[in-house]
């Protein structure tokens, strides 16, 4: 894609960047998803897990913006696990429009099943990596996301 693009020298290198930002992440989501799904679980339900248990109980709309889906995917995602009772969904006592989500206790036990695996996997994803490119690599993606969020 980028080879053949007869652009500046800047914009050439500036989408070379973002090919293989791109691919890379696209890998490293691939080779999540793979863990997860092994436990019955899609990536974007694991991630709501993940936020849930880190974070806690939280509005639906700040936990779609969390792990980055849209709204319509946030409400699939949260009916799915719904059903698994691994999750559940109150109306605020502030704001009816509001749900609050919040994890069940089998919500927390899958998770703590799950989340080791994924850790084990990010490990060996990151093994390509010594911890001074480790530390430039997370730099660089905080400066990035920095600054696009201006």
């Amino acid at each position: 894609m980028g080879s053949k693009f007869n652009g500046s020298f800047e914009q050439k290198n500036s989408l070379d960047s973002f090919i293989k930002l791109f691919r890379a992440s696209e890998i490293v989501k691939s080779k999540i998803a793979a863990v997860t799904n092994s436990y019955g679980y899609s990536d974007g339900q694991f991630y709501v897990l993940d936020v849930l248990y880190h974070l806690g109980n939280l509005p639906q709309k700040i936990l779609a913006e969390k792990i980055m889906r849209t709204e319509g995917n946030m409400t699939m995602i949260i009916n799915n696990l719904r059903k698994r009772k691994v999750i559940k969904r109150n109306r605020s006592k502030d704001d009816g429009r509001v749900h609050i989500i919040s994890l069940t206790e089998k919500g927390k036990s899958e998770f703590e099943k799950i989340f080791p695996a994924v850790v084990v996997e990010i490990e060996k994803i990151f093994e390509a990596l010594n911890p001074d490119e480790k530390n430039l690599l997370q730099n660089l993606c905080k400066k990035l996301g920095l600054y696009l969020k201006q």
